[in-house]
């Protein structure tokens, strides 16, 4: 195993059915992000010094243990890709247990995006689509409008690099109420995204958690209603398999 076979980590949970629906996932929550989305709930992982580091014998300790649970390994944060080494030796180190490998990333870092998507150990991409593909709006929402630019051309490349190495890829966006929930918000990320995914999720908003924006903590969640509303304005793009997940009634498909 490669000596830079570490990884920052702010936890693991065993078992998991709603990360990679169909399959039962060790979710491996790596530390440090560069963004500062306000709806964040795992704002205690932004900083690159939280969590600890572990030694790649770890996981493999966890992934034999769950060896009968277990049929895939999300690596999700923070963000992931800002530990490329790490990552890709623990996706390595997974695939030869036999286990399917996704990365949930906002795709922001390009050059660490494209090492580990060639590296030929990741099965599926969850992408944060985090706003319309558009320098103004992506710094906006990130909260880090220095990268606006740079997020653009990355997350472009991501779907794109993903489509031409035949990793399936899901494409998610969190409506939160005054920053992602405007109907032409969805829709221009519905059309940017057409044709370079297999689904897109419309995830709830949740005010639970370590919420990064202590005003937005103290907003109530889109409804279900509005949600379906939205998810109806991506399928008049012509977009397909298209999904709501909301609290009370977990995923659901709108086309």
């Amino acid at each position: 195993m490669s000596p830079e076979a570490r990884l920052r980590v702010g936890g693991i949970i065993d078992m998991s059915t709603v990360d990679w629906y169909g399959n039962v996932s060790l979710i491996v929550f790596c530390a440090g992000c560069n963004y500062r989305c306000p709806y964040c709930q795992n704002s205690g992982l932004i900083p690159l010094d939280s969590g600890r580091e572990i030694d790649l014998d770890l996981l493999r300790e966890r992934f034999e243990a769950n060896k009968f649970i277990n049929d895939t390994v999300v690596f999700t944060g923070g963000e992931p890709a800002l530990q490329p080494e790490g990552v890709i030796e623990a996706a390595k180190l997974a695939k030869s247990h036999g286990l399917m490998v996704m990365l949930d990333s906002n795709g922001s870092v390009k050059e660490n995006i494209d090492r580990i998507l060639r590296s030929g150990f990741i099965d599926r991409v969850a992408l944060d689509v985090k706003a319309p593909i558009n320098p103004t709006d992506y710094g906006r929402v990130t909260g880090r409008p220095d990268l606006g630019e740079t997020s653009v051309e990355a997350v472009l490349h991501c779907l794109d690099l993903s489509k031409e190495l035949g990793i399936e890829m899901e494409v998610r966006t969190t409506v939160a109420p005054g920053v992602s929930d405007d109907p032409a918000f969805i829709r221009s990320i519905a059309e940017s995204i057409k044709g370079r995914c297999d689904v897109f999720y419309l995830q709830q908003f949740d005010n639970l958690g370590e919420v990064l924006s202590q005003t937005l903590k103290q907003e109530k969640p889109p409804t279900r209603d509005a949600m379906t509303s939205l998810a109806r304005v991506a399928l008049r793009t012509g977009l397909r398999n298209v999904f709501i997940k909301t609290r009370s009634n977990g995923l659901e498909r709108m086309g």
